[in-house]
């Protein structure tokens, strides 16, 4: 059975740092969670922001971090399209705090990286420039597995998410889910042959476990994660696609 958190997003504290900008506007900033773990992230607004732009959540694949994302074409057609972007470290990666150094634990317990996205999600509803009513998450591989777990829990204010390379049972265990998970407005991907095929399989089960709007698609290769989006660049225009039809 779903534990539901009901007074995560309240109790995350939402700080500042020391802003860093650089010409293209990205800000990095940090938040600190309900377990006082200090969260790095990038958040990138738009140029035009004359309205409250909507917000894209990415996450990381296991073993990268926020800069994974930065230098992909996806960054900029997001903002080109009128999302603003928070990418973050989750704990144990990155910038961000160490809570315990057991990193197979982390992709599993409900009780750590969740934690990392409730706090960005707060601090996305304290931001006076951000659209905190529609929110979207990109993730890889791990990061899949977190977007998953957000969009099949009601208490997660997301409207649609994008799953790369995730894995079922991880996304169960970060949901504490005795069943499987029924995302909402779920886009799954993942390439043909990336670990003998079985992302590939769980893409697919993600899929025909999804309600709403959904959404597969197997790309060439064996490519993991992001890099999946590198191997294969017509997967950017599906993604900006699919965020305009769901957000």
């Amino acid at each position: 059975m779903i534990k539901h958190f009901t007074h995560c997003l309240l109790l995350s504290t939402m700080l500042f740092a020391q802003n860093t900008l650089a010409s293209n506007n990205k800000q990095k900033i940090h938040f600190v969670t309900e377990d006082k773990q200090k969260i790095v992230a990038w958040l990138e607004l738009p140029t035009d922001t004359l309205n409250k732009p909507p917000v894209i959540i990415l996450i990381h694949q296991g073993g990268s971090s926020k800069d994974e994302w930065t230098d992909l074409a996806l960054w900029q057609m997001l903002l080109n399209n009128g999302y603003a972007v928070v990418a973050y470290d989750i704990r144990q990666h990155g910038e961000s705090s160490t809570d315990k150094d057991d990193i197979w634990d982390l992709f599993n317990n409900p009780k750590r990286a969740p934690l990392d996205l409730q706090a960005a999600i707060q601090f996305i509803q304290s931001h006076p420039k951000l659209n905190a009513n529609k929110i979207g998450i990109i993730g890889a591989s791990v990061g899949a597995n977190l977007a998953v777990m957000a969009s099949a829990i009601p208490e997660y204010p997301i409207q649609s998410v994008v799953a790369i390379s995730g894995k079922v049972e991880a996304a169960q265990n970060l949901a504490n889910a005795d069943t499987p998970l029924k995302g909402n407005n779920l886009f799954a991907i993942a390439s043909e042959k990336e670990q003998e095929g079985l992302r590939k399989q769980w893409a697919q089960e993600f899929y025909q476990q999804a309600i709403e709007e959904k959404k597969v698609k197997i790309a060439k290769g064996n490519a993991h994660g992001s890099s999946i989006l590198i191997e294969n660049p017509e997967l950017n225009t599906d993604i900006i696609q699919w965020l305009n039809k769901t957000l």
